[in-house]
C-alpha cells in the first residue's frame, strides 16, 4: 500500500526514543513491502546528506521551519483554545505545502505522528478519501498534568496549569477526528476512551530493533550506574536532578566507590554537582555506540517523575540485557514485575534502598537479563509490531 506519514521532524538519524519510534515504523513497514512518503519539519536539522539512506526506505519531503519554543510565543497562546506545544506546529507554509502535495498524489493511508499534528486532519479531510490514523507516542495531556504538579515555580506551575486545562479539552476531541488513535500502552488508551468514549483506539507498543537481544554482557564494574537521556527533554531533566540531588548522596554513603555515567546532551550546561559527590559523576555524553559502553555496567537508573506512553530507553536495556531500576511511571506501559524484569522504587528512600540491596547481592541480575530479554522477544520486535499496523490500515482500507 501508499502511505504518507506527516511527522514533526526529521526521524533519522534515530538517536532519542522519538526518532527511534517514528524510524521504526517507517524502516519496518518499508521491509513489509509498502510505499511510504514522508513530510516533515525541518527543525534546524542538516539533513542533505541523509537523503541516501532515508532513501532506502521512504521519500522525505521536507518544510525547512524550526517550531521551538519563544516567551513571546507563549504570551500570545494564553488567549488561544489550543495548548502551545501544539499550536508551535500549526503553520500556514507546512497547510499550504501538505495541500499542494495531496492534490497531485493519492494514498491508501494518511498516518499522522503525535497530536502536534494531528490538526493537519482538517486538511486532509477537505482533499482526501484514504482513512487518517493518528499516531500518539505520548498522552500529552498526562505529561502536562505531571509537569504542573511536580512544578515548584510557581508562575511556571500556573502557566502550565492553564496550558494542562487546555490539553484536557482540546486532545480527547481530536484523537475522537481520526479513523484510528493508536496509543503506545493500555494506560494511555483507557484514559482516552475515558474522557472521550466514541475515540476509536488501540494499543501498539513500541517497536525494538531484534539485534539488541543479541548483545552478550561482559564482567561488570562493580558500584556502577548508568543514566542514558537528552536533558534537553524536561522529564530527563526533572528525573536526573531528583536523583542526584534526593538519592545519589545516600548510595555514596554507603559505597564511596560507586560511580554514576552519564550519557547523552545538555548534562554539563545543566548541571552543578555538589563537591562531596562530584568525583563520583562522569559525564559521557554523546558516544558512537552506545550499548559498547554500557553493556559492562551494573545497573541503569531510570528516575521519571513525569511521562506518558512507553520508555523506549527501558525497552532498549532490557533487550541488552542491561539491569534497570526505575519508577511505576518508569515502567508503565511495560508489563514488568518489580525484582523480576527490573526494580521499581518511588520515593528516594525506596530507590536508594535497593540500589544498595542490588550492589549488596540481594538481587539476581542475570535472571533479570535473561526475563528481560525474553519480554523483548516475545512483545516488542518490531516485526511484529509492523504486522500490528499492517493490519490495522488493512483493517480500515476494507
Amino acid at each position: 500500500m501508499k502511505i504518507l506519514q506527516l511527522l514533526p521532524k526529521i526521524p533519522y538519524p534515530p538517536y532519542d526514543g522519538h526518532k527511534k519510534s517514528m524510524w521504526g515504523v517507517i524502516k519496518s513497514l518499508s521491509e513489509l513491502g509498502h510505499e511510504i512518503d514522508v513530510i516533515a519539519y525541518g527543525q534546524n536539522q542538516d539533513y542533505k546528506n541523509l537523503i541516501g539512506e532515508i532513501k532506502k526506505y521512504a521519500n522525505l519531503y521536507v518544510v525547512d521551519l524550526f517550531t521551538g519554543n519563544s516567551v513571546s510565543g507563549a504570551i500570545k497562546n494564553l488567549f488561544s483554545k489550543m495548548p502551545y506545544n501544539i499550536s508551535k506546529y500549526k503553520t500556514k507554509e507546512y497547510e499550504e505545502f501538505l495541500t499542494r502535495h495531496l492534490e497531485s498524489n493519492k494514498y491508501d493511508i494518511i498516518h499522522v505522528t503525535n497530536a502536534h499534528m494531528g490538526w493537519t486532519i482538517d486538511v486532509v479531510r477537505k482533499l482526501c478519501k484514504a482513512p487518517v490514523v493518528l499516531r500518539e507516542e505520548n498522552f500529552e495531556l498526562a505529561i502536562m498534568e505531571r509537569y504542573y504538579k511536580n512544578q515548584s515555580n510557581l508562575v511556571l506551575k500556573l502557566y502550565a496549569f492553564l496550558q494542562y486545562r487546555k490539553f484536557l479539552s482540546y486532545e480527547p476531541q481530536l484523537c475522537g477526528k481520526f479513523d484510528s488513535c493508536i496509543m503506545m500502552s493500555n494506560e494511555d488508551r483507557n484514559r482516552l476512551t475515558e474522557l472521550n468514549p466514541l475515540v476509536k483506539a488501540k494499543v501498539i507498543p513500541l517497536g525494538i530493533d531484534k539485534e539488541l537481544l543479541e548483545i552478550e554482557r561482559e564482567e561488570t564494574e562493580k558500584f556502577s550506574l548508568v543514566h542514558v537521556g537528552s536533558l534537553e527533554w524536561y522529564p530527563n531533566y526533572d528525573g536526573l536532578k531528583w536523583f542526584i540531588n534526593n538519592v545519589f548522596p545516600l548510595i555514596v554513603d554507603k559505597f564511596k566507590e560507586t560511580k554514576l555515567y552519564l550519557y547523552g546532551g545538555g548534562i554539563t550546561k545543566n548541571f552543578y554537582f555538589h563537591e562531596s559527590i562530584k568525583d563520583n559523576i562522569i559525564v559521557k555524553g554523546f558516544v558512537s555506540n552506545i550499548w559498547d559502553d554500557v553493556k559492562n555496567k551494573s545497573l541503569a537508573v531510570v528516575p521519571l517523575r513525569i511521562g506518558s506512553g512507553i520508555r523506549v530507553k527501558i525497552l532498549e536495556m532490557l533487550a541488552s540485557g542491561l539491569n534497570v531500576i526505575t519508577t511505576s511511571l518508569g515502567k508503565e506501559g511495560i508489563p514488568v514485575t518489580d525484582a523480576e524484569e527490573l526494580l521499581i522504587a518511588d520515593d528516594e528512600n525506596e530507590f536508594a534502598r535497593k540500589i544498595i540491596e542490588y550492589f549488596s547481592g540481594q538481587y539476581d541480575s542475570k535472571q533479570f537479563s535473561l526475563k528481560g530479554k525474553e519480554l523483548i522477544r516475545k512483545k516488542y520486535l518490531w516485526e511484529e509490531v509492523a504486522e500490528q499496523f499492517e493490519s490495522t490500515y488493512n483493517e480500515l482500507i476494507s
